[in-house]
């Protein structure tokens, strides 16, 4: 009779210890999901903003505008107030008269949130300025010859920004 109890007590506790760790590797899970929320958020250089909808443009493109020149720096005494950013900007002439779009190529090294930034009622296309050259003639090369030249803006709800030349 005494060995009944304490087989019992040694069931209930086979049974239990289980749940208990089970219990216990739940909440550690959700911990560790907490901890790498908090961690994205304190990494997160800016608020990503995204449309509710996919949109698509496609644009077709009959020149390139003049250009814009632009440098500029933080001279602010730190190391950082030596890294000077280059811009060279074009506005896009786009067939039916639609304005609004530029395409803007950027400097070595310099960090760029969105290689498409819509605001108001300009778009803004970015580029490394490494490619400036052999996409500026292959697209004036395509126009002369007269090519179909076009540019597909796609925005998703995803987070995913892309401008894709299409040269026929």
């Amino acid at each position: 009779m005494k060995f009944l109890p304490s087989f019992s007590s040694l069931l209930y506790i086979l049974f239990l210890l289980p749940n208990l760790s089970w219990g216990q590797a739940q909440e550690t899970y959700a911990d560790e999901q907490r901890m790498q929320q908090l961690r994205r958020k304190e990494t997160m250089l800016f608020k990503p903003v995204s449309p509710a909808e996919p949109t698509q443009d496609i644009l077709e493109i009959v020149g390139f505008g003049l250009p814009s020149f632009s440098i500029s720096n933080i001279a602010d005494g730190t190391e950082e107030s030596y890294v000077h950013h280059l811009r060279v900007s074009y506005p896009l002439q786009v067939a039916g008269g639609r304005t609004g779009y530029q395409v803007v190529f950027y400097g070595t090294g310099e960090k760029i949130p969105y290689s498409v930034v819509k605001e108001d009622a300009s778009t803004l296309i970015y580029f490394p300025y490494q490619i400036h050259d052999q996409l500026k003639s292959r697209v004036e090369q395509a126009l002369s010859a007269r090519k179909k030249v076009q540019l597909k803006i796609t925005i998703k709800p995803s987070g995913l920004r892309e401008a894709t030349w299409l040269i026929n």
